[in-house]
């Protein structure tokens, strides 16, 4: 995919990227139609380098999460648990680099994110994967499926002034077996800071009226393709989804 607004931007590499790895940070996320993308990147291109890799700006990310039979991790989330996981393999398509993640939520509202390269993303986890599992979280049950395919393409700003990264996913879509739901509409930032500042995207954020919330894309993946799964938590980031394509 081509957005030919982003060729404003400065470009930055990867390796001049580690000081804004964030592994240990505060995350907030926005959603939004994807028609208003348009003119937010327009207002931010002053104010932000983009990550740029073998001069491809706009990456594709294909993401495969793991859970219990009794979908533990997700139910995590609805109830609100201020400590939870999520468990995924990830590849990088454009670079084809891939991790296993083991990534939470503590309950001082931090994302931390622990990850080991793996060689292939695989619907069973390798020995590898299982035993960096059990190193991070030991208490976990052994018992994993894997249960959702998640695609997007995504591409990074980095703050030229405070250590910042903004994160914009698009053409989201969801698979599992022979089910899939995509959500053309809709485009969902995320801004990974390593403590909350004021910085120039939210407040285009604030200026736009557009408000933090939403929900993981785990979350939304597997609430869309297992329409039996309890969602009462979710019901108010959904409505607002689904209202967006109004837009």
């Amino acid at each position: 995919m081509n957005l030919p607004l982003l060729q404003h931007f400065s470009g930055i590499s990867l390796c001049e990227m580690t000081s804004v790895q964030l592994m240990n940070r505060v995350d907030t996320k926005f959603l939004f139609p994807r028609k208003k993308l348009t003119d937010i990147i327009f207002q931010l291109k002053d104010h932000y380098h983009i990550l740029e890799i073998a001069h491809k700006r706009i990456f594709r990310y294909d993401t495969l999460y793991f859970d219990t039979p009794e979908r533990l991790l997700y139910h995590q989330h609805l109830r609100g648990e201020l400590t939870r996981y999520k468990i995924r393999t990830r590849r990088y398509v454009d670079t084809d680099t891939g991790f296993f993640e083991v990534k939470s939520r503590n309950n001082k509202y931090r994302t931390i994110k622990n990850r080991i390269q793996v060689s292939e993303i695989d619907e069973h986890l390798c020995l590898q994967s299982r035993q960096f599992l059990s190193q991070q979280l030991p208490h976990l049950p052994l018992k994993l499926d894997p249960v959702l395919w998640v695609y997007y393409h995504r591409f990074t700003l980095i703050n030229k002034n405070v250590p910042e990264r903004v994160t914009f996913d698009l053409n989201l879509w969801f698979r599992w077996q022979h089910t899939s739901q995509a959500y053309p509409h809709l485009a969902i930032a995320e801004v990974k800071q390593e403590h909350t500042l004021h910085t120039p995207f939210l407040e285009l954020m604030k200026k736009m009226e557009i408000r933090q919330g939403g929900i993981s894309k785990y979350c939304l993946g597997l609430s869309s393709l297992e329409p039996h799964l309890r969602r009462n938590t979710f019901k108010p980031a959904l409505s607002k989804i689904n209202h967006l394509q109004e837009y």
